[in-house]
């Protein structure tokens, strides 16, 4: 007799996940329906940020927005999972030689909510983490104009320093917008002196720059 998979619920929507799920096919533990997978729309994107290569899971949308809010802004932990997951072996193989540098929150978002959203997110890859950096000024992007996000470089800053010389060095956090929070965590590593830099996010929003789309 054949043995079917046990049941899950998607961890977005609630929903059943059927057995029979093209997604479930190839990863029995998967963690979302096929319809919520369709709505994240993975496109895998690539784009460069002062001349470093970085790369995106998703264009920022609706359901994307919605989702990390659910996550980071009301406490929702179980998503954590839900952005990298179907695609964390294939992640951890293109980057396997980094050492992952989160984009910090400011701390007293962090001690509300319990966790570090971004640090939650990536740590399904299973590569070493390394909190470097610190944002010394609460402020929340979506609240600022374009000039005012670019000055967000002044918010960060180096914990300790450190020396990166032979590491290769992956920059991770959630979302890009305007890039400025980016750019100053690469103004900050690039003093440090590693082998390489690169960047992952998992959604960017919509631009008329040099993106290119990895997936038809």
């Amino acid at each position: 007799m054949k043995l079917m998979p046990p049941t899950r619920n998607c961890k977005i929507c609630f929903k059943q996940i059927n057995n029979n799920d093209v997604c479930r096919l190839f990863n029995k533990n998967i963690e979302i329906c096929s319809e919520c997978q369709k709505a994240m729309n993975p496109l895998f994107i690539s784009f460069s940020v002062l001349n470093y290569k970085a790369f995106a899971i998703y264009e920022y949308n609706d359901f994307i927005r919605k989702t990390i809010y659910q996550f980071k802004g009301c406490f929702d932990y179980e998503l954590a999972d839900v952005f990298i997951h179907n695609y964390a072996r294939e992640i951890k193989l293109m980057f396997s030689k980094y050492t992952l540098v989160p984009i910090p929150s400011y701390q007293e978002d962090d001690e509300l909510r319990g966790f570090n959203h971004v640090i939650e997110i990536y740590k399904k890859i299973g590569l070493k983490v390394l909190p470097i950096l610190e944002k010394i000024e609460h402020h929340k992007q979506a609240t600022k104009s374009a000039i005012s996000r670019e000055k967000i470089y002044k918010f960060l800053k180096l914990k300790k320093k450190i020396d990166l010389r032979k590491k290769d060095i992956l920059i991770v956090d959630d979302i890009y917008t305007t890039g400025a929070t980016i750019k100053s965590a690469i103004n900050i590593i690039e003093k440090l002196n590693p082998r390489k830099i690169m960047v992952l996010v998992i959604a960017k929003t919509k631009t008329k720059s040099n993106n290119k789309q990895l997936i038809p």
